[in-house]
This record gives structure tokens, sequence and C-alpha cells, in this order.
């Protein structure tokens, strides 16, 4: 708020008529001269979610509607450079620090979210503009994706929040990709990378629709195999994973997601640990591997995601 700062001040020297501003009770501007509580006129209101109070004098009273349309106008106008700093970020554009330090949201708790559907997007658009009604989250659709960026404090949670509501209003399944932001001169790195984990995802036909900065990693060391090494490699199980249906393809993805716990898996797949046991045991007669063994795992997951990829 050091932009909105400035702009008060500049609009006291203008105006001359004394008065403070407190956003969510902690004050961002005040004049030189203090004002006597028993005397005073205020103005309550709320913008993206944050309660502004304007006080001033009992004589000018009727100014401070005068005041309140200028902060509001002013917010709206942060919100709109706010829009197009972003997308100017994603380009890659040069934009001064300067600005960025009056106009974007300070890093702390900062994410940016990236969202993939096939269709739907405006809508999509509308629902989320719904979720954060009277926030300062900025959204917008970006490269046939839809980009967030704002303060989330319980990230997961807005995860979760989106991709729910997301369902239950146009009945899509999509693609999330977040990450902290540490610095906006990388917005479109990490922008890229977000939209890279989402086409591994699709690439590899992936159960999990939900990615961070650490999700994919193993799968992206996959993606850059030549496509030799990946013939040689995946051609060693041909013969076992043809022998493999969608039930049993189903048991090793969830079985991987679970990082090989057998208990864990047996749960999500609504079946009994014995019962896991014996497909994992028939997998082994296919294959010729173990999964249940960590090193077995590993090459099986290799050739198997590669295999996901050539079906």
């Amino acid at each position: 708020m050091n932009g909105l700062a400035i702009y008060l001040e500049e609009l006291y020297k203008s105006c001359e008529i004394p008065f403070e501003v407190y956003i969510n009770n902690d004050i961002i501007f005040k004049t030189n001269s203090l004002l006597p509580q028993n005397s005073i006129v205020e103005n309550r209101f709320s913008i993206d979610n944050k309660i502004f109070i304007i006080q001033t004098y009992n004589k000018f009273k009727d100014s401070i509607k005068i005041l309140k349309f200028c902060i509001e106008n002013k917010c709206k106008e942060y919100y709109n450079t706010r829009e197009k700093v972003i997308i100017s970020l994603l380009k890659n554009e040069y934009v001064p620090n300067d600005t960025l330090e009056q106009v974007m949201f300070p890093t702390k708790d900062t994410y940016l979210i990236v969202i993939y559907l096939k269709e739907k997007i405006s809508e999509t658009i509308e629902i989320l503009n719904d979720i954060y009604l009277n926030t300062d989250i900025i959204i917008l659709e970006y490269k046939s994706s839809i980009v967030l960026v704002g303060l989330f404090e319980d990230i997961e949670e807005h995860i979760s929040s989106i991709t729910e509501t997301i369902y239950i209003n146009i009945y899509i399944k999509c693609y999330v990709s977040y990450c902290f932001i540490n610095n906006y001169n990388f917005l479109k790195s990490l922008y890229e990378d977000s939209i890279y984990k989402i086409k591994l995802a699709k690439k590899y036909n992936l159960s999990s629709r939900v990615f961070n900065e650490k999700s994919l990693l193993f799968e992206s060391v996959i993606d850059n195999l030549s496509e030799e090494n990946k013939h040689d490699i995946v051609s060693k199980f041909n013969n076992g994973f043809s022998k493999l249906d969608e039930d049993t393809v189903n048991t090793i993805e969830i079985f991987f997601n679970c990082d090989l716990n057998l208990s864990e898996a047996a749960k999500k797949l609504f079946v009994h640990r014995n019962t896991l046991i014996y497909r994992l045991d028939k997998i082994k007669k296919y294959t010729s591997y173990d999964i249940k063994k960590f090193n077995e795992a590993i090459l099986f997951k290799i050739a198997f995601f590669i295999w996901k990829e050539k079906k």
C-alpha cells in the first residue's frame, strides 16, 4: 500500500483537509495535525475484503464521501494496473522494481495458480470471481489457461476449494499447478514450469491433477530421456505390460502414489490388503518385477511411464 499512501499525501496537499486512513485498524496515512477524538467523523467501507476507515474533523464531514470515492477509484486503478503488470511479467517484459513495489502484493504468502481446462474457461473465470469476490486476487485468462496471483495464507485449502467448486458447478475435472512467488521477475519461468507439469500429467495419463513446485520431478527426468533410450527401456517390458488390464494399471498408479505403502494403497483402492498383495504378485508374474521392493519398483516405474506415453 506504499503507492496508496503516496497518493493520499498528494490528495491532502491538493485539498488541505486533515484526515486519517486506516486499513484493518492499521494506520496507513495521517496528516501532521492530530485529530481530537471528540470532534471527528468517520466513514467505514470495504475494498478487497479489507476494512477502510476515513476520519476527519466534523466540519469537513461533507468531504468524507469525496475522500472515499477517491480511495475506491485508486484501488480499482491499482487492480487494473496489477493485471497489466502480471501480463507484462508473463510475457517477460521489463517492469521497473519501483512499480512492482508500489502495485504488487508483498511476496509473503503470494502464489501463482495455473488452471487448465479443455473448455468452459469463461464460465470457470466467473466461478473464480465469485469465490474471490471482495478480495484482491488477480484472475485472468492467459494462453488458454487461467492464472491467479495473490495472497493465499493456506494455499492447499484454496486449491481444494477451487477444484471442488469448479467440478460441482461445471462437472469438469481441471488440472491445477501452483507455486510460491519469491520474485516477480521470475513469473514467466514459474508459469512455464506450471504449464510443463500439466502437460506432463496429460502426456503420461497421470491420475493426479494437482501439482506444486516439488511435483513430477521423476516424470520430468523420464521425459528428458532420448527416444532411443525410452525404446530400449520399454522394450524389455512390452510383453508383460500388454497383459495389464485397466484395473491393474489403476492399481499400479495408486500403489506408486501411496509411496509403495500397502495399507494406504489398499484403503484408496477399497480392497483388502491381501487382495492388493495378490494383484501385485500377478504383476510380478507378468513382468518379473516385484514392485513391493523399492529398487525393482524404480526400474518398473520408469518403464511403466514410458509405456503409458506410447500407449
